[in-house]
């Protein structure tokens, strides 16, 4: 039986920090053009490294006295939204995504979605062989995981091609519910540094395993998610 690995993006496949720290560095260019104010990066930063999370631009402009009203937070979002990132897939990744594994890919990832596309473009990942590229975006917010329609997608997709699908994501607030109830494996990677908080709100939300790197996705490993046993008790 064929066997389809479905990844997230962020945090999956490479380091979602490193796409902070360059949508940062892009909104400090702008913050120094448009307001003559040096620093911002390095605030931003130190307060994100802090754990900092929301209202970040904000508390940022406070910290070096700028005002930041709604019109500048906006520009500076959008700075950062659309920005060129500078990111690398992870080595786990790159290596497992040109391996010979015998896996069918796909991937579902949420996000604004010119955001995610310019992402995976910067990411090469058109080049490999990803059989839908889904961002749920595409379809509007309402269809952001935990939605099912991503999932459904891609089964529809591999229909006569794979009947059995892993998802491996990093984020078990929102990425396991669905994939769990559709009857899918469900891989939980662990990376270092990771944006989201890693431990789940319930026992709904709880992935199969867990993995620290994609090199411990092995066939071994995934064969063994659909073992009758193992099966019988994830029921």
């Amino acid at each position: 039986m064929n066997t389809t690995i479905v990844f997230d993006l962020d945090d999956t496949l490479y380091r979602e920090s490193e796409y902070v720290r360059s949508g940062i560095r892009s909104v400090d260019i702008w913050v120094q053009w448009q307001l003559g104010v040096p620093g911002f990066a390095a605030t931003a930063i130190r307060l994100w490294n802090a754990g900092r999370r929301e209202l970040l631009f904000d508390a940022t402009l406070a910290e070096l006295g700028a005002p930041a009203d709604p019109s500048t937070i906006a520009a500076m979002v959008a700075v950062y939204r659309d920005h060129v990132p500078r990111i690398r897939l992870a080595t786990d990744a790159r290596v497992f995504l040109a391996g010979d594994h015998g896996f069918s890919l796909a991937l579902i990832s949420d996000g604004f979605g010119k955001t995610q596309r310019r992402k995976a473009a910067v990411l090469g990942l058109p080049r490999y062989p990803f059989d839908p590229l889904i961002f749920t975006d595409d379809w509007g917010r309402d269809y952001w995981k935990p939605h099912r329609r991503a999932f459904e997608a891609v089964e529809a997709a591999h229909r006569g091609r794979s009947s059995r699908f892993v998802y491996v994501a990093d984020n078990p607030a929102k990425d396991f519910l669905a994939p769990r109830a559709l009857g899918w494996a469900t891989v939980q990677i662990d990376r270092p540094s990771a944006v989201h908080p890693r431990n789940p709100p319930s026992e709904r939300h709880h992935a199969d395993t867990r993995i620290r790197s994609l090199r411990d996705l092995t066939r071994q490993r995934v064969e063994s998610l659909f073992d009758p046993v193992f099966m019988k008790l994830r029921a």
